[in-house]
């Protein structure tokens, strides 16, 4: 029998599966999509994405190694591809908060398809572990997703909003769209 009392059934927890399926599955049809709604949803999914991955429950793990990476670099390859497509001239934008920027006398430029996918990728390898119900499994995938929200998609979220706020914006004031 199940122990729903464990951390991985937790409120907070559910949610961010929630949120973090819906976002996967966004991601996934966007090559069906038209830029502007793209951009306009995404708008409204990194800030939720961002908040619900703040309120995660911290979690310790004894032993790693459980759960497995469900993206392969093919799929990301193919949907980064998409997403630079997609969002043509608007996908690269300057990153000031770039670590590398301490040592670098030229601006740090980053790529919206790929923050984009980097932020996918945690969050699908998230979903898919934890589809599995085992409590041990679902832990460690808890883990890594906080310990990756710390280090890299939390930041790619903070980072990737600017720009998508930039081009929705242009968006709205560009006829052409």
């Amino acid at each position: 029998m199940e122990d729903f009392q464990h951390i991985v059934y937790s409120k907070e927890v559910i949610e961010f599966v929630a949120v973090a399926k819906e976002y996967c599955d966004f991601v996934e049809n966007i090559p069906s999509m038209e830029r502007k709604e793209v951009l306009q949803r995404l708008q409204k999914f990194i800030p939720l994405v961002y908040l619900k991955g703040t309120l995660l429950p911290v979690v310790e793990i004894e032993e790693e190694g459980l759960t497995e990476d469900h993206l392969s670099e093919e799929e990301y390859n193919l949907l980064y591809g998409e997403l630079h497509r997609l969002f043509g001239e608007w996908d690269d934008y300057l990153e000031t908060f770039d670590d590398s920027m301490q040592y670098s006398e030229a601006p740090v430029v980053h790529s919206m398809a790929e923050q984009i996918c980097d932020i996918y990728q945690d969050l699908k390898n998230f979903v898919q572990s934890y589809r599995c119900g085992m409590p041990e499994v679902m832990e460690e995938a808890l883990w890594e997703l906080n310990t990756n929200f710390e280090l890299y998609w939390g930041k790619s979220c903070a980072g990737v909003l600017r720009a998508v706020h930039q081009a929705v914006y242009r968006l709205t004031d560009s006829p052409d769209e």
